[in-house]
């Protein structure tokens, strides 16, 4: 019996970050294994190489070091890394660099329906209008294949009117929501894999109006969420932005029990292509 080749491993990293949800645990004896795949891969194939790095630092919670490594291998071939790339870009918060990143890829590659799935996700975090419509014109469909996500595209642009909305209601800035969310995305990716629910609601209380933004996440405690929210808490302090800023947002993580993701509010990490 022949030993796998590496390249059937990177599919091996592929399928657990797409069936997988919940705490991560870094020490997972797999993760070992398959970095010493990738860095033999690298020597066939130098981008599939550090694409799969990348991709077992995300399935460790190491945001940064996945990024790092997407990047080297979208260096080396933007064809094999550039999906991953965006997905990772978000993963680790930084969802304006995503932005332009699957605009560029939908520039490209105007069949490109990752690019524009990652460009819905994404929009919706820097609440970027101009982004979402820019990639609905350059996006082509020619056999109606991707007919539902164009059209949850074209949703999308409404609810982003309604949620500039609300935090216009409680004079919250769209900057100050966008590093929130990345604060916010960061803390929970670092011990999280999977799909999330993120809600929006308004509310007054003793401070005034406040926007409450609300993530759940699929087999997970009240204690993992105690361990992610102060997590947040300690990133938001050595943030740069000021209480002042932030005061009028409340971050919120909950565990999601037996219910159904919404569309319309989901932050994804599918989309990673096998």
């Amino acid at each position: 019996m022949t030993a796998p080749r590496p390249q059937s491993k990177l599919n091996d990293v592929y399928d657990f970050l797409i069936s997988f949800e919940g705490i991560i645990n870094p020490n997972n004896i797999r993760f070992t294994r398959w970095l010493r795949d990738a860095q033999a891969l690298r020597q066939s194939s130098p981008a599939e190489g550090f694409l799969m790095e990348a991709l077992v630092y995300r399935a460790q919670g190491r945001l940064d070091k996945a990024v790092e490594y997407a990047e080297k291998a979208y260096r080396l071939d933007k064809a094999v890394a550039r999906n991953d790339y965006a997905t990772l870009l978000s993963d680790a918060g930084r969802f304006k660099e995503a932005v332009i990143l699957a605009l560029t890829n939908l520039q490209e590659d105007n069949f490109n329906a990752h690019a524009l799935s990652r460009l819905i996700v994404d929009s919706s975090m820097t609440l970027d209008k101009d982004a979402l419509l820019q990639g609905l014109s350059l996006f082509k469909d020619p056999n109606d294949q991707s007919k539902d996500l164009v059209q949850l595209g074209s949703s999308k642009l409404k609810l982003l009117d309604e949620k500039i909305s609300t935090l216009e209601l409680a004079s919250v800035t769209i900057d100050t929501f966008v590093r929130v969310s990345s604060i916010a995305a960061i803390a929970s990716n670092s011990y999280y894999l999977g799909n999330s629910r993120v809600s929006m609601t308004i509310q007054n209380n003793e401070v005034g109006t406040c926007v409450i933004l609300t993530e759940k996440l699929k087999n997970v405690d009240m204690d993992d969420c105690f361990a992610i929210h102060d997590k947040y808490i300690d990133d938001l302090i050595d943030s740069d932005l000021s209480f002042k800023d932030y005061k009028r947002i409340v971050y919120n993580f909950l565990p999601l029990e037996d219910e159904a993701l919404a569309d319309s509010d989901i932050r994804s990490q599918q989309g990673i292509l096998v």
